[in-house]
């Protein structure tokens, strides 16, 4: 579908007199259900404003079956190009309320193609919920039927006839008691020349729905011609009764009230001066020509709905206005700054006063207004001058700094002159780079920094040392600002003393360069330290080897036990130094890596192997769920250090008859293995120790005397750094004390 834009000013010229006089509601809307325009009656009865009209859509306002009764109505004029026939809907007001209207359609085209309709409403929201309690109670109607003040008849649908069966009190005086005469009697033969009524009959009984009409009537027993308000409405299957209210006195005043309306708008429309009706919140309501043509605007462009604050140079200004018209009831030569359509800057001055409803209580204001910018602009250097002053310097907690585009200062406040402590007689109407105030250190940043800005680029804050009269050095942060000043670029520096910062930050420096040194000695002593003692450990680990192996069948018992005694420390040891070791190349960053291919399930069987004498003297359960074989590149010799940590953990950590199962297998892209084991298990707190250097674990306690406590806590951090230097990941699971845990090691296969 060709989509059409929508021409407000086109549909509201051809549409005008229903826009603006009728009293009815008048809306547009497109093909969608979006509003596209209201008149202001219709806004009002909404509860919304012509702001919100983008934003509002049919969808907002029915339910579900009043929505696909309005799609159906959208659906025949789409596919008809003709006027709808009445349909009533609920709507929901922007306050919650419902209401009722009675509503038909005129397609609105472009160039062949329907974009939108136009629709013609009237509120039946009071006719609706009469209806609505009338169905309430079979008394309550009838009272209401037979003892209301205005006519009333019932006719019943009998065999595709309507036939009147009743009437009212009120229908009987109004013609004379004749309306008895026709009890019986058929509408097609009582109303044969009247289509419209016998159409508005069957509409309302076959819709079933209520219609309102206004119709002119011809009296046959008085031969009068009037004008009668006619309400169908549906009550039963077979049951409509029609209401009929004589409004010809109200027609011929609003005939005249038309009449006035149309003398008092040209008058207005014929003022030289600016005309204007808005609502207390500044909503526009009604304007003349010359209002536009003061603001810059086309004649005939609408205002309506506009905020009056969009003519404002300082919206918030028109509160303190709205205070002294709510208290004097008028404003007298209110000088008012205002703005053009284009943004031009004019002043106007306003005479106002409040409009008042019957009851005198206020609803909007009324007022003329003439352009007076030629003599406002007389004063408006001065204004200019004390607004400056005003939002500059007045209780700034900064020092402010005003220059000119060639960096002479032309204004400080009296903050700056506290910091710097110069006079402004000694700084005013001098280049900043020639005073003595920026330290010398600095000077070349600031110039740089203040070509820079002046040419438009984007400055960041900088720190800049700040030299005061006696010498004093003083840190300072600075930021600038462009500004105008009667069409004149100025340049706004403000400082902010950061001195106490500054010392803390060098002290903060000075402190973690300190730290880093120390940090650096740790790291050389325990590399250091663990060299040493490696030598040394080697002797002692080969001499009680040679000793147990040239005179074991020789040495006595007691003396074979401190040579086993000696070898297990010198072990342990050892195992204590190769980890100090490998922590020292992980901090140095010279822990590599030598990956080859290997088969991981034959390491796993190998490392078992190597345990299981540990494994057979606690008569611990140990299974093996590993493929025959799984290649994978890795470097063996460190893996095999990962599994021999993990397996040790599980075995110290399991009690006697516990178990322990080792899984391999492949999970997407990923070789895992896991060790599952039946032990004591992993409390919260120690779950955030794991994989930490030193990060042990102590246990004590009844219950615990199988836990094997020795251990440095390294085993496991050096097994994440193994992992992580692999790609791979380790994790640990546990469901809480003696409730076992599960030790997983991811490693990438490719």
């Amino acid at each position: 579908m060709i989509e059409i834009e929508y021409n407000k000013e086109k549909v509201r010229e051809k549409y005008k007199e229903l826009f603006e006089h009728s009293l009815d509601l008048i809306y547009v809307n497109d093909m969608n259900g979006n509003f596209l325009d209201a008149s202001d009656l219709t806004l009002i009865t909404l509860g919304i404003e012509r702001k919100d009209i983008p934003n509002i859509s049919f969808i907002d306002l029915l339910d579900r079956d009043n929505l696909i009764k309005a799609y159906k109505v959208t659906k025949e004029i789409r596919k008809t190009g003709k006027q709808s026939a009445q349909s009533e809907y609920k709507l929901k007001t922007k306050m919650g309320e419902h209401i009722y209207i009675q509503t038909y359609g005129i397609p609105l085209k472009e160039k062949g193609e329907i974009y939108g309709v136009l629709g013609v409403a009237k509120n039946i929201t009071d006719r609706k919920k009469a209806e609505e309690k009338l169905k309430e109670s079979a008394d309550m109607f009838k009272a209401l039927f037979k003892e209301g003040s205005i006519p009333a008849y019932i006719w019943q649908n009998v065999d595709g006839h309507f036939v009147l069966i009743d009437y009212n009190n009120a229908a009987a005086k109004i013609t004379q008691g004749s309306v008895e005469n026709f009890l019986g009697n058929k509408a097609s033969e009582m109303y044969k020349d009247r289509k419209d009524i016998l159409n508005d009959l069957n509409l309302c009984l076959n819709d079933k729905t209520h219609i309102k009409r206004e119709v002119n009537y011809r009296f046959q027993y008085t031969n009068e011609e009037k004008y009668l308000l006619v309400n169908y409405g549906y009550v039963h299957p077979d049951l409509i009764v029609v209401r009929t209210e004589d409004i010809t006195e109200r027609k011929k005043a609003e005939e005249q009230l038309k009449e006035s309306e149309l003398k008092y708008r040209n008058m207005i429309n014929n003022l030289d001066v600016g005309f204007y009706q808005v609502t207390l919140d500044g909503t526009m309501l009604n304007h003349n020509p010359a209002h536009n043509k003061i603001l810059d605007y086309d004649l005939s462009e609408s205002l309506v709905g506009k905020k009056v604050t969009d003519f404002w140079q300082f919206p918030e200004d028109r509160e303190q206005y709205l205070e002294q018209i709510l208290r004097d009831n008028y404003a007298t030569n209110y000088i008012c700054p205002s703005l053009t359509k284009n943004g031009k800057k004019v002043v106007v001055q306003l005479n106002s006063h409040l409009m008042l409803d019957k009851q005198g209580n206020p609803h909007g204001i009324e007022g003329t207004f003439i352009d007076i910018t030629e003599r406002y602009n007389l004063e408006e250097k001065l204004r200019e001058s004390e607004r400056k002053y005003r939002n500059l310097y007045d209780n700034t907690p900064f020092s402010v700094v005003l220059t000119d585009t060639q960096g002479v200062v032309v204004d400080m406040n009296p903050k700056a002159e506290i910091m710097f402590g110069y006079t402004p007689e000694e700084i005013l109407g001098r280049k900043f780079m020639d005073l003595s105030v920026i330290h010398p250190d600095h000077l070349s940043t600031i110039l740089e920094v203040f070509k820079k800005f002046i040419k438009g680029e984007r400055i960041h804050r900088i720190d800049v040392q700040i030299q005061n009269k006696d010498g004093t050095i003083i840190w300072t942060n600075l930021q600038a600002a462009l500004m105008k000043i009667n069409d004149e670029t100025f340049v706004q520096a403000l400082f902010t003393d950061i001195t106490t910062k500054k010392e803390a930050e060098f002290l903060i420096t000075e402190e973690v360069k300190k730290l880093k040194e120390l940090d650096k000695l740790r790291k050389n002593l325990i590399s250091r330290v663990s060299h040493e003692l490696k030598t040394p450990l080697v002797s002692v680990s080969g001499g009680c080897e040679l000793l147990m192996t040239v005179y074991g069948d020789k040495l006595k018992k007691e003396e074979l036990e401190i040579i086993e005694l000696i070898e297990k420390g010198g072990r342990r040891l050892k195992h204590l130094v190769d980890n100090l070791i490998d922590i020292s190349r992980i901090e140095y960053e010279k822990f590599k890596l030598v990956k080859e291919k290997n088969d991981l399930s034959e390491i796993i069987r190998e490392i078992s192997n190597e345990l299981m004498y540990s494994i057979k003297e606690r008569n611990i359960n140990l299974n093996l769920v590993l493929p025959k074989s799984f290649l994978i590149e890795l470097d063996k010799v460190r893996i095999e250090q990962v599994i021999m940590n993990l397996l040790s953990n599980a075995i110290k950590n399991t009690p006697p008859n516990g178990d322990i199962e080792v899984n391999l297998e492949k999970k997407e892209n990923m070789a895992e293995f896991s060790i599952k084991d039946t032990g004591i298990g992993i409390s919260q707190e120690e779950m955030d120790m794991l994989f930490t250097r030193f990060g042990k674990l102590e246990r004590y306690g009844e219950g615990y005397e199988y836990i094997d406590i020795q251990g440095t806590g390294l085993g496991l951090y050096i097994s994440k750094e193994i992992v992580d230097s692999h790609k791979g990941e380790i994790r640990a699971e546990s469901a809480g004390r003696n409730k076992g845990s599960i030790f997983i090691v991811k490693l990438p296969i490719s």
